[in-house]
């Protein structure tokens, strides 16, 4: 990314400043929110055991038995790009968790021209915001949206459905620039983390109170616990 830059400058597309600002997009987009998202995913799959369960079974699938030991300490092979693109499962639970908790719960847009929304009128120059988190909660588009269910986000289902009732990282050719890179980070922690442990519940969805801010955070710790699952420990 860098070297793409350097290069619009060395042409002069771009100054220092505009690349430091690509630069914080890039920092902000693929980490502040990806820890948000590890840490509401991380709750939101300890307190569900069967689709724990179900994850696992798809890892296991992938990986295998791919764990090692040496000086009494456990290894595992680390995830490829393909390894990755198999995660169909996972991936879904991802995206579900993403729509209950959307790392960024609201956008900000400017009209350059009038728009007219179901009947209403708003006029050119305007500041708007989207509530990403209301718009991932519409019980027309999901049926009981305050549960989780990674099955939304299979193939079949999403087939027909309007594309920007799921915006977690925004949408059109304003979109998130670190989209890609903060999937592939998720994916990869998520299966690193249950690879070697289960999650169980300490904090319960319904307890969570959540707090103004340009990322989703609540006002009290999310707190999940780690328990080594039991063939790391049986040897």
């Amino acid at each position: 990314m860098l070297d793409i830059l350097l290069d619009e400058e060395a042409k002069g597309t771009i100054n220092d400043k505009g690349i430091r600002e690509e630069v914080d997009t890039f920092l902000f987009e693929g980490h502040d929110t990806t820890a948000t998202a590890l840490t509401f995913m991380m709750m939101t799959i300890a307190n569900e055991p069967d689709i724990q369960d179900s994850i696992c079974e798809e890892l296991q699938d992938i990986f295998g038995d791919s764990q090692y030991r040496r000086l009494e300490q456990v290894f595992y092979r680390s995830p490829t790009i393909e390894d990755l693109s198999k995660v169909k499962y996972l991936e879904c639970c991802i995206k579900e968790s993403l729509r209950l908790y959307p790392s960024v719960p609201f956008l900000s847009r400017y009209l350059t021209k009038e728009v007219v929304i179901a009947g209403y009128t708003i006029p050119k120059n305007t500041y708007v915001d989207l509530h990403v988190f209301d718009i991932h909660r519409d019980p027309e588009v999901y049926p009981e949206p305050e549960k989780f269910r990674p099955e939304r986000f299979l193939p079949q289902n999403t087939a027909g459905r309007n594309p920007y009732s799921y915006i977690p990282f925004s949408a059109g050719p304003r979109n998130c620039i670190g989209q890609k890179f903060a999937t592939m980070m998720i994916k990869t922690l998520m299966s690193g983390i249950l690879r070697k442990y289960r999650l169980e519940p300490i904090t319960r969805p319904e307890d969570l109170v959540f707090i103004a801010d340009l990322v989703l955070r609540t006002n009290h710790p999310i707190d999940v616990r780690f328990r080594p699952r039991e063939h790391l420990t049986s040897n």
